[in-house]
């Protein structure tokens, strides 16, 4: 190499060397506040209402977020995609339940006796029963004195929602 070349590569890594340290460059105690805001703004959300009202969301702390409209539509955050669940529709297959409440009257016997048809009707359409119709049966004392109780009896007729995960 050169002496004279050398000379001025060694001044010039100086000179360098020092406005780097005359900008206060690497000083771990200052950080610059505009690159914490930035990461914060790497952070998001989307969201997307179905066809059938429900939204479905996402939210990403690398700001990768996308949604479309394809097949139902959907959201997709950090690569991991959610389509809207399908929208329902009623059923053809009907089914039938019957169930009996008890009472202290007439009233909380039947209110009772519902409330075991809609149990019935959860367990069989995981996404709800639909075209009902109730026929109440009678209300009969459960001994000889009217102050023993009372049982009521609900026949219910259904459809279930379809298919199983719509919303």
């Amino acid at each position: 190499m050169n002496p004279s070349k050398s000379v001025l590569w060694r001044s010039g890594l100086v000179a360098v060397l020092l406005g780097v340290a005359a900008c206060n460059a690497g000083d771990p105690a200052e950080v610059d506040p505009t690159l914490e805001s930035s990461e914060d703004s790497l952070v998001c959300n989307v969201s997307q209402t179905c066809p059938s009202g429900t939204p479905v969301t996402c939210s990403s702390a690398s700001g990768v977020c996308n949604s479309g409209a394809d097949n139902g539509g959907w959201v997709e955050c950090d690569g991991v995609r959610t389509f809207c669940p399908p929208a329902c529709t009623c059923g053809t297959t009907r089914y039938t339940a019957t169930r009996s409440g008890e009472g202290a009257t007439c009233g909380a016997a039947m209110s009772q006796a519902r409330t075991l048809l809609t149990s019935a009707v959860t367990a069989k359409c995981p996404a709800g029963g639909c075209n009902s119709s109730d026929a109440l049966g009678e209300c009969v004392a459960l001994g000889p004195n009217r102050t023993d109780g009372f049982r009521a009896t609900i026949t219910r007729t259904y459809s279930c929602k379809e298919p199983a995960n719509c919303q």
